[in-house]
């Protein structure tokens, strides 16, 4: 019985919610794919916001990655990497909203309200 509620609480719908935070008026340019979900390339207005969701996998395996590009720059990120953003996790989550910025992607954190952790972009 464990067994089963554990795997159906894993299986709850994730929701990603990516947000134009570039200023400056520019337009994001975005690519978000799975290794066999491809979302197609898009482009995000001056401070709009965008969504998808999904069902995580049961085995804690499901990696989303995004590319991103304005003017001439380009960036890579995983957007959602199931053992980093699951919902026990610190910072993890089952409604993910980012706000992209020039210098990383910063996820918005459930306990400060605050769009404060911060990553990198992928080298």
């Amino acid at each position: 019985m464990t067994m089963f509620i554990s795997a159906t609480m894993s299986h709850a719908k994730t929701t990603i919610v990516i947000n134009n935070d570039l200023g400056g008026g520019l337009a994001l340019q975005y690519h978000c794919k799975s290794g066999d979900n491809d979302l197609g390339a898009r482009s995000l207005a001056p401070s709009g916001s965008w969504s998808f969701q999904f069902n995580p996998d049961i085995f804690g395996r499901t990696l989303y990655f995004c590319s991103f590009s304005w003017q001439s720059e380009s960036h890579y990120f995983d957007i959602y990497v199931q053992k980093r953003d699951k919902e026990f996790e610190r910072f993890g989550c089952t409604n993910c909203s980012w706000k992209i910025r020039k210098n990383g992607p910063c996820k918005l954190n459930k306990n400060t309200n605050q769009y404060d952790v911060c990553f990198p972009w992928n080298k």
